[in-house]
C-alpha cells in the first residue's frame, strides 16, 4: 500500500519549505520558486514504492528531512556549517527531479503490471532530454540565475553518491558540505518518522 499526504500535510510542507528558501534572499531563486512552486509541491521524489517517497509531495517532504538532518549533523559535529549552505543544498539537491522548465521527469505509469508487481508508480518522460538528476538540478538553477559557492556546487553535483562514475572523480576530496549531505540524504532515507529540526 502506498503512502500519501493530505492536501493539508502538502500545504503545511510546501509553506515551510517556500519560507526557508525566501530566508536565502535570493532574488532569482524566490523567482524560480514562484515560476515552479506548484510543480515543485506535486512532485514525488521516487517513481517506486521501494524507494523513498513515492507519491506527491514526497520531493518537498524528503528535502525537509534532510534539511533537518543535515542541521543536527552541523549541530553536533560542531561542522561550522553556514546555515544558508545547510538550507541551500538540501532543500533543492534534488530539484532536477521536477524534470524541465516546462515538462515533468516523472510521468504516472500508464502500466497496471508495472504499478501492481513492480511498485513503479511513475515512468521517466522520455520527451526530456537524458540528465541525471544532478546534472538537471544543477541546470535549473543555472537557467534562474541562482549563484552557488563552489562547495555548494560540487555536494548537490555529490548528493546521488560517489559510486555514480561522473562522481568517482570527487572521492577523497570533497568539501565537508557535500560529505555532511550525503549523510543526511542516506539518514533522512532511512528514517521511519521525519523529523524536521527549525531553522
Amino acid at each position: 500500500m502506498s503512502k500519501s499526504l493530505s492536501p493539508d500535510k502538502m500545504e503545511s510542507n510546501w509553506e515551510t519549505f517556500d519560507k526557508l528558501c525566501r530566508r536565502l534572499s535570493d532574488h532569482n531563486l524566490n523567482k524560480l520558486l514562484d515560476e515552479l512552486g506548484e510543480r515543485i509541491i506535486m512532485c514525488p521524489a521516487s517513481p517506486r514504492l521501494d524507494q523513498y517517497s513515492a507519491y506527491p509531495g514526497g520531493l518537498v517532504e524528503h528535502s525537509l528531512s534532510v534539511a533537518g538532518t543535515l542541521r543536527g549533523i552541523n549541530d553536533s559535529q560542531s561542522l561550522g556549517l553556514e546555515v544558508a549552505s545547510i538550507l541551500k543544498v538540501s532543500l533543492l539537491h534534488d530539484l532536477g527531479k521536477i524534470g524541465g522548465s516546462k515538462r515533468e521527469l516523472f510521468v504516472d505509469q500508464d502500466s497496471d503490471w508495472h504499478r501492481d508487481k513492480l511498485g513503479q508508480m511513475y515512468k521517466y518522460n522520455e520527451d526530456l532530454q537524458k540528465m541525471s538528476v544532478s546534472h538537471r538540478t544543477l541546470f535549473l538553477l543555472q537557467s534562474f540565475g541562482v549563484e552557488l559557492t563552489c562547495n555548494e556546487w560540487i555536494a548537490i553535483q555529490l548528493a546521488q553518491g560517489s559510486h555514480f562514475e561522473e562522481n568517482r572523480f570527487y572521492v577523497g576530496s570533497e568539501p565537508t558540505l557535500a560529505l555532511a549531505l550525503q549523510q543526511a540524504k542516506s539518514l533522512a532515507i532511512h528514517k521511519t518518522s521525519s523529523s524536521f529540526i527549525p531553522f
